[in-house]
């Protein structure tokens, strides 16, 4: 969705009103809103008085392909939170951890199963994504991908 957003930003010359945003794109303005504070946290859109605007990463970022933006989004997350935190936490843990287990000891979600199912979503389309992190479907476990280094 960050990538989708961007390419929105693109097309309407690397600067539009949120309002403009949510008509282009056919969301919710609350998930636009969710996708752009996103978009700011990786530097990649600034928000400035209503306007969304794309920062010159942001714009770098429109021009690479799909795996140009994953090894950028790659690069980015590491810094961000909650990114940040569960990528260390990971990284401490020796063995496989369920979303469940992950959720507890961050502290990222309550016990509902709505929202164990959009942690576990979060955890697939970022850091699974990105190539931090490994998912068992068959246990319905994460862990730190191997030769993932830690800094």
């Amino acid at each position: 969705m960050v990538s989708g957003l961007v390419e929105v930003l693109t097309l309407l010359k690397n600067r539009a009103d949120v309002a403009t945003i949510v008509s282009e794109v056919g969301m919710e303005s609350g998930l636009v809103l969710e996708i752009l504070e996103t978009c700011e946290a990786l530097g990649l859109v600034r928000v400035s008085e209503g306007d969304a605007i794309l920062t010159e990463q942001g714009v770098s970022f429109s021009r690479k392909r799909y795996s140009g933006k994953i090894r950028v989004l790659r690069d980015l997350v590491k810094n961000v939170e909650p990114f940040r935190s569960v990528i260390h936490y990971m990284a401490s843990k020796k063995q496989p951890i369920t979303v469940e287990q992950l959720c507890k000891d961050l502290q990222l979600c309550d016990e509902h199963p709505e929202s164990i199912s959009r942690a576990k979503s979060f955890l697939l389309d970022w850091l699974v994504t990105t190539g931090y992190l490994e998912y068992d479907g068959e246990n319905g476990s994460f862990r730190l991908k191997r030769g993932v280094k830690i800094s």
